[in-house]
């Protein structure tokens, strides 16, 4: 999974370069003298900062700590192993024939890997079984990642800078479930359950940036650096009939009974990451005061999460304006 990952993070970086290559091919000058290579005709120097604005694509290995399987921090047995819980799921389910087969349409935001999942396990209409079927493996949407940027330059091509991003992700699933009858007096039925989790990340990223002269207004640039990010659990929640039950435990004692007035607490889950990151793409030059940066970046970094905690690639496709504010 990781190395098909790589593989096609190089490969959107090559088609990257290949359309940098094409599109600086009309700008470029026979000859760049030294002085003009350094962009002699500006002054770039000091201070810049800048917006950037693009769609990030999580590694999905970490949407797993949302599946609800019995070793995750959070798993669809702490919902189902709460006797009130479990008698309320059963009579919700026996009162609405609907889940008994696949002819009702999941809620929207259940929907994206519903068709996947039955494909995975061979699920036919009105099939039953005798296990829980969990979730396929668990994918991240696409997301739109804003972002803040400052930069200061050495000189017309060199510079530190630091960038922060901002991101929610959202990932979601299908899970089948045996459960009793109200009535005790048939088999247990095969019932399906939707499965969600969302999680905001933020991003700082602290590196070196240099830029290479392609043509009259434009330049390949290139950064790489040091990253640390903070991830925040936000849900990671169940639907089963027309229940929703939260699969982070946050009762103070004893679990949830009804009517009982429990107290319950704000839980935490996530932490700090750390990683590096390449960035690249193509830098247009408008004048002294702007520039037009698309571009992107490859992250090697992990995630402070419970049970998946390794380091994974991220790709993060953006555009960045640039200004010099002084």
């Amino acid at each position: 999974m990781i190395k098909t990952y790589l593989q096609k993070s190089l490969l959107l970086l090559l088609i990257i370069f290949l359309g940098v290559s094409t599109l600086t091919a009309q700008y470029r000058s026979p000859k760049f003298s030294k002085e003009e290579l350094n962009w002699s005709e500006y002054d770039l120097t000091g201070w810049r900062f800048g917006i950037n604005i693009g769609m990030f694509f999580a590694n999905d290995y970490t949407a797993q700590y949302y599946s609800g399987e019995r070793f995750n921090e959070n798993n669809i047995e702490y919902v189902l192993n709460n006797t009130y819980w479990y008698e309320e799921i059963k009579q919700e389910l026996n009162s609405n024939r609907v889940y008994n087969s696949f002819d009702w349409l999941p809620p929207a935001d259940y929907i994206p890997n519903f068709d996947e999942w039955k494909a995975q396990y061979n699920v036919q209409e009105g099939e039953k079984a005798w296990w829980i079927y969990y979730p396929v493996e668990m994918k991240y949407n696409a997301a739109i990642a804003p972002g803040f940027y400052a930069k200061f330059n050495f000189n017309n091509t060199t510079g530190i800078f630091l960038q922060t991003n901002y991101v929610e992700l959202k990932t979601s699933g299908a899970f089948q479930l045996v459960i009793d009858t109200v009535t005790y007096t048939s088999e247990p039925g095969f019932r399906t359950g939707f499965i969600r989790g969302k999680e905001r990340r933020s991003t700082i990223d602290l590196g070196i940036s240099k830029f290479y002269r392609t043509g009259k207004f434009t330049s390949i640039f290139i950064e790489t650096g040091l990253t640390m990010n903070s991830t925040k659990v936000l849900e990671n929640r169940i639907q089963i009939g027309r229940q929703e039950y939260n699969l982070v435990n946050n009762y103070s004692s004893g679990g949830y009974v009804p009517n009982s007035n429990g107290n319950t607490s704000e839980i935490y889950q996530g932490g700090i990451g750390f990683g590096i990151f390449l960035n690249g793409g193509l830098k247009f030059i408008l004048n002294e005061q702007v520039s037009v940066d698309p571009g992107l970046s490859l992250y090697y970094k992990n995630l402070n999460l419970e049970g998946y905690s390794d380091f994974k690639p991220d790709l993060y496709a953006y555009v960045r304006l640039i200004f010099n504010l002084f």
